[in-house]
């Protein structure tokens, strides 16, 4: 394997912070900077001062019910300013914070409190009734407390946080866990330190090249990584983050981009073409307005990368891989990369401090892995910014780090000037007869065919047991003029025959899971189903 250089800039000398936590940076925006916005969602607001006060007063309260150093605090991740004020809380008192899903059910958020040995909960969710062995509170309540005791200690001069000194837990420290689906099982619990989580928003912050003067838009669940680790590089860099309810209203999306002034947005690729087909016409000059736009939890085709640099010239479009495990690791600036045959589907390079090596046997020729497109290899990645493992899952974290390094099942290889490609999940790879498919090389060509919305690939038994596996390709909202006919001429011009799709297969819209992200796992299934 060999390391690559990074294409992210270092963090500028004038915006240097000694904080090793958010918390520490929003006590310290509250005294530099108290009357700046740092979150807003319609009409409510918060400053940076009313932020840390709403945060100690919450520690405070939290403090009350027994919550210590070390313990776990869920709470329902809904996209208002108070989803933060809960994450502040526990960082104050050393706790660790576990988001959930906003449109999880009460039997789910229940089973994560008990995974988590949680010892406080706070709620949106209905419980027709509440187990004993659980501290479950709704956050209107707790929320209403909280301000109970701000009021009070402004009559009083008491202190807001009741007197509890902030004391910093230490670099290892765990400083949230970040649960998974869960849908082939046990939910992995991904455990950030807190050298970690600073590393994380750093490598976001100048990734995207955030500013204090920006004004970001989150339209994304808050309990997922992607919406995290753009929110916390917000908060961090002391600019405005603007919180949205989801993608489903192109005008609530506008309407935020001119009530704050909005520069900054994060998106999924889906979402995307979900907003350009609501705003149809008016999409690329409403997006235009945006100085940047990340789009992370998944990869642009390439015909959404052109197109995209095409028609928003003056947007900094970034395109990150990343993980719950490292939060993005790898940016690609879309303008830098599309106009390159050869570069276009690149995941991009690793961001500063990270180490990127490819792992597996040297090849029969000799060759190693990740040399090139024929001879990939597993990505494998070493960095402050990796988890410290799987909570309570010593097998599993023992699989996936190995002294220190993180080990992917993602095939991968390089080219000569150290850009990262993916060809797919290790399972996900197609063998023809022994010649080996990557189900995003089809899914991209057929991609530029623009007579459907997506395509997903996936291999299948070969019906005449001769090869193996042959590959099937799904496609989904479909245009009127749509013809399989056409789109199979199109793809035999760009593939060789061998890897052409043996059956095209039309769906009013491919299984996808919260982030947009294809469900292969659903689409296997849907597969399994061809004889």
């Amino acid at each position: 394997g060999q390391a690559v250089n990074s294409n992210v800039p270092k963090e500028e000398g004038a915006e240097l912070s000694i904080s090793r936590t958010l918390i520490e940076r929003v006590l310290e925006l509250a005294k530099t900077s108290p009357d700046s916005t740092a979150l807003a969602f319609r009409k409510e607001k918060l400053t940076y001062g009313e932020l840390a006060e709403m945060a100690q007063a919450a520690a405070a309260y939290m403090a009350g019910l027994g919550v210590k150093r070390g313990d776990r605090v869920l709470y329902t991740a809904v996209s208002k300013p108070q989803t933060f004020v809960f994450y502040l809380a526990a960082q104050y008192l050393g706790a660790m914070a576990v988001p959930t899903d906003k449109v999880g059910t009460p039997e789910h958020e229940l089973d994560l409190y008990r995974n988590a040995g949680a010892v406080l909960l706070l709620t949106t969710l209905k419980y027709t009734e509440h187990p004993k062995d659980a501290q479950i509170l709704t956050q209107k309540d707790f929320l209403a407390e909280c301000h109970k005791r701000l009021e009070a200690a402004a009559e009083g001069g008491a202190p807001v946080g009741a007197g509890i000194p902030y004391e910093y837990p230490g670099d290892e420290a765990i400083s949230e866990i970040l649960f998974t689906s869960g849908t082939t099982g046990r939910p992995k619990g991904v455990m950030l330190s807190y050298r970690a989580v600073l590393a994380i928003l750093k490598n976001t912050k100048n990734g995207l090249q955030i500013t204090a003067d920006d004004v970001v838009l989150m339209p994304l669940p808050l309990h997922h990584s992607l919406a995290l680790r753009v929110s916390r590089a917000v908060l961090y860099a002391g600019a405005t983050l603007v919180l949205q309810n989801g993608f489903a209203f192109a005008k609530e999306t506008e309407n935020n981009l001119n009530s704050f002034g909005c520069t900054g947005f994060a998106a999924v690729p889906v979402s995307m073409e979900l907003l350009r087909s609501q705003m149809q016409e008016q999409f690329y000059e409403i997006m235009g307005r945006f100085r940047f736009i990340e789009i992370g939890a998944g990869a642009l085709t390439v015909e959404q990368r052109k197109r995209l640099s095409e028609r928003l010239p003056n947007t900094r479009l970034t395109n990150t891989w990343g993980s719950s495990e490292t939060g993005g690791v790898l940016f690609a600036v879309v303008h830098d990369v599309a106009g390159s045959e050869q570069r276009v589907s690149t995941l991009g390079k690793p961001v500063e401090g990270a180490k990127l090596e490819v792992l597996g046997d040297v090849y029969e020729d000799g060759v190693k892995p990740g040399a090139d497109r024929d001879h990939p290899g597993r990505l494998a990645l070493y960095g402050p910014m990796v988890m410290s493992g799987y909570y309570e899952m010593p097998e599993q974290t023992a699989d996936a780090l190995r002294d220190g390094w993180l080990v992917t099942n993602d095939l991968v290889y390089l080219d000569a000037d150290g850009y990262v490609f993916m060809l797919g999940r290790s399972d996900d790879i197609i063998n023809i007869g022994g010649e080996k498919l990557s189900p995003l090389e089809v899914e991209n060509i057929a991609s530029e065919y623009e007579g459907a919305g997506e395509y997903a690939c996936i291999g299948i038994p070969d019906p005449e047991g001769l090869l193996g596996q042959v590959p099937v390709l799904y496609v989904g909202q479909c245009r009127s003029d749509y013809s399989a006919e056409e789109l199979r001429k199109y793809l035999a011009s760009r593939m060789e025959r061998i890897k052409l799709p043996t059956r095209i297969i039309e769906l009013d819209r491919l299984p996808r899971n919260r982030m947009q992200k294809l469900d292969r796992r659903a689409i296997a299934a849907l597969a399994a189903q061809i004889s």
